[in-house]
């Protein structure tokens, strides 16, 4: 089975709750509360899995657009989008290879992609991210930092962070552990903003 289809497999089964927050990202909620984003901020959320970010953010008033490989999630994440009456823009694709306009989005939040993208692929993620962001537009990465359990994660890091988004294309705040809460529990993690500097 393709990593696509087991993806679609489990979305479909239902079993995708163990990775998906109990409730929407703190992180994203502290932000938004503290007036973070501007009033016709563009958000891309990367990976959006059932949708519960991007719904939360679209009733802030925000214009969020979604991105998953996963045709299964992005069903799960319509139903629920049209249940709480919200309008948002779901596309079907890679983080590596992003269908979405260059320079178009303000602020990209990633809930665990980076720390399931092998090495190979992580330099072509980095340039994605720096493709679509206008300058200026700041990044929200926060993932896990080791393995645990019989989980496999490629860690987020200080080193992997300068590594793959360059202080030649990007600032970048503090690499701060935090903790990913799912209905399993918390995941020892760490979350670092970054800014595009360049274009």
């Amino acid at each position: 089975m393709s990593e696509t289809g087991l993806w679609d497999s489990l979305y479909k089964s239902g079993e995708f709750t163990h990775w998906e927050p109990v409730y929407v990202s703190p992180e994203l909620s502290t932000l938004a509360a503290a007036n973070f984003f501007g009033e016709k901020t563009k958000i891309l959320d990367l990976g959006c899995g059932g949708g519960l970010d991007s719904i939360f953010l679209a009733q802030c008033g925000f214009n969020v657009t979604g991105v998953d490989f996963s045709l299964a999630a992005l069903k799960v994440a319509q139903k629920r989008a049209k249940k709480a009456h919200v309008i948002i823009d779901w596309h079907l694709g890679s983080v590596l290879d992003l269908p979405i306009d260059s320079q178009a989005i303000d602020f990209v939040t990633d809930r665990g992609v980076f720390h399931i993208i092998e090495d190979s692929d992580r330099p072509k993620y980095g340039l994605e991210i720096f493709r679509v962001l206008k300058f200026g537009g700041k990044a929200l990465i926060r993932g896990a930092s080791q393995d645990v359990g019989q989980e496999r994660f490629n860690p987020v890091t200080e080193r992997a962070i300068d590594k793959y988004f360059p202080l030649s294309k990007f600032k970048r705040g503090p690499v701060v552990s935090i903790p990913l809460f799912s209905s399993e529990g918390a995941l020892p993690s760490k979350i670092v903003l970054l800014q595009k500097s360049a274009n």
